[in-house]
């Protein structure tokens, strides 16, 4: 018989079939209690068999809640709405659920947010504070500006700290607020490198005061007050008011740089170190437009220091009363021409771009320029390379003189100039025990200076391996340096001094290889008598 119970306290309707097993298979099924104690048939092997306990499986099927089993309660995860009140107990109270971002742990993101607002913060104040020194990032800036920066920077590390803190929003604000308190109030006690405008300035103070009582300006003067206020020579009347007092006649001079990059202002920095022989604190400060740079130490004069500007642009105005030099820079001075052009030799702008490029306030372009003329023909822009040449020698800083001075090899035309300069820097080097690069030796020997002789003799003399060919070609003008030194010779550079004697001597040599003759070793008198044969063929012509 089939059982009719669907209803509402058995929801589940196959709860009625019976779960029945085939002997032989094994296969499960499900069929209607009708069924009870008759033959079917199974559909997997089509075996027969009656539907008794036999073939019947016990297990009964539950679904969760459908027990009311009170242990099943301990595992719940949320408080019941509703269950037995049990008397004599009190009830439990659940409290709300908590917010999951609450019981979670915090995220690294979260964590590197409010490392960096913090950071940032601190940062800010740290570059307020010292910022403005003399070279630092913030020499010149307004203190209007400086707040500004300050702000945006507070403003920035409050976000990312109430980012960080989803738990405590407030706390995070409120420490941020702390923070940026700190931050604002250091522009107003540190005030290095901060420098006003006049009209800002008055403005501050409450503008200037009654006509009565303030002296009358000339429009001279107020022309000279205003151009002032606009430079902000403030850091040049400081080392201008410091000089007097050193001894040397050093002097400070303000190079204004109108329309110069920023990337470029240490190159121009270090140009006029060397260029005008000025100290290693000469420093750019920021202006409208450009810099100012207050070169310190210098002996040149203004109208000096206008030509060495040059390179820069175009020089503007001379300021006497100021001590300024006024520059409009051309910033596509500091760019290097193309290359293609630059080492081509058949292109016509080879010499052009290559002379510009001798000029250029990069050092390191002058070389290359130099590398690249040492070696080619001399045909265009003789005196215009070769004096540059020689100014490039001159310059204390240069470290490549050895290829300048084979570039003038070349490229010097009239003897004289050149090997000057180059004798100058031997001489130098000689003081200070320095070594003197073989180029610059040729150069003067090659222009017949016999000046060279004092320095090529004692050079020899440390040296007679190295400096015996050239030492040679100066000719008969080094037989008395020869002659004097000789008695002091001994080994090898006595060999090479009578190879020297043979090559260039004459009657006065002969008489001292005569006296050294006698009792020389086997060696040594076959060398002497190559020498008087040399000595005595030439005198016989």
């Amino acid at each position: 018989m089939k059982s009719g119970r669907n209803d509402m306290t058995h929801p589940h309707p196959d709860d009625s079939l019976l779960l029945i097993r085939c002997p032989s298979c094994g296969q499960r099924f499900k069929v209607g209690d009708d069924l009870r104690e008759r033959t079917v048939e199974c559909g997997g092997c089509e075996h027969r068999f009656r539907i008794n306990d036999e073939v019947i499986v016990r297990t009964k099927k539950f679904y969760p809640g459908e027990r009311n089993d009170p242990a099943l309660n301990r595992f719940q995860r949320v408080p019941l709405a509703g269950g037995e009140s049990l008397s004599g107990l009190q009830t439990i109270r659940y409290a709300n659920v908590p917010d999951p971002a609450v019981l979670e742990p915090m995220s690294p993101q979260r964590i590197l947010a409010g490392a960096l607002g913090v950071g940032g913060m601190v940062f800010m104040a740290l570059l307020l504070m010292f910022g403005g020194s003399s070279g630092g990032m913030l020499d010149g800036m307004e203190t209007g500006n400086r707040l500004v920066m300050g702000g945006f920077a507070c403003l920035l590390g409050m976000l990312l700290l109430v980012y960080a803190n989803p738990k405590a929003r407030i706390k995070a604000l409120g420490v941020g607020l702390l923070l940026a308190g700190f931050v604002m109030a250091v522009p107003f006690f540190f005030k290095s490198g901060s420098v006003l405008p006049q009209s800002r300035q008055e403005a501050v103070a409450g503008g200037p005061g009654p006509s009565i009582e303030a002296p009358k300006e000339t429009e001279q003067s107020k022309s000279l007050n205003a151009l002032k206020s606009r430079i902000g020579t403030d850091p040049l009347d400081a080392e201008i008011a410091r000089h007097p007092k050193e001894e040397g006649g050093k002097r400070a001079v303000g190079i204004w740089l109108r329309d110069l990059s920023g990337s470029n202002k240490n190159l121009v920095r270090d140009y006029f170190i060397r260029a005008a022989e000025a100290d290693s604190s000469t420093h750019p400060y920021p202006r409208d437009g450009g810099y100012l740079l207050v070169v310190t130490g210098t002996t040149k004069s203004l109208q000096e220091l206008a030509k060495l500007a040059n390179p820069l642009g175009e020089t503007q105005n001379i300021y006497p009363d100021l001590s300024v030099v006024e520059v409009r820079v051309n910033n596509e001075n500091f760019i290097e021409g193309p290359m293609e052009k630059l080492i081509n030799r058949e292109d016509p702008a080879f010499y052009q771009l290559n002379r510009r490029e001798l000029e250029s306030v990069d050092l390191d372009r002058a070389k290359r320029a130099v590398q690249r003329l040492s070696d080619a023909p001399p045909t265009v822009y003789r005196s215009d390379i070769t004096r540059q040449l020689i100014s490039l020698l001159g310059e204390e800083t240069v470290d490549f003189k050895p290829i300048i001075c084979r570039a003038l090899e070349t490229w010097s035309e009239q003897p004289g100039p050149a090997s000057a300069a180059a004798l100058a820097e031997a001489k130098k080097l000689q003081a200070k025990k320095q070594v003197v690069p073989q180029e610059m030796i040729a150069l003067i020997v090659k222009e017949k200076n016999v000046d060279v002789v004092p320095v090529l003799d004692e050079l020899w003399s440390q040296n007679a391996t190295v400096w015996e060919a050239l030492y040679g070609e100066m000719g008969q003008a080094i037989e008395p340096a020869l002659l004097r030194r000789f008695p002091e010779t001994s080994g090898t550079l006595r060999f090479s001094a009578i190879r020297l004697m043979g090559r260039v001597g004459g009657a006065d040599s002969l008489s001292v290889l005569a006296t050294v003759k006698a009792g020389s070793d086997p060696e040594l008198k076959i060398l002497l008598e190559r020498a008087e044969k040399s000595i005595k063929d030439r005198l016989s012509r």
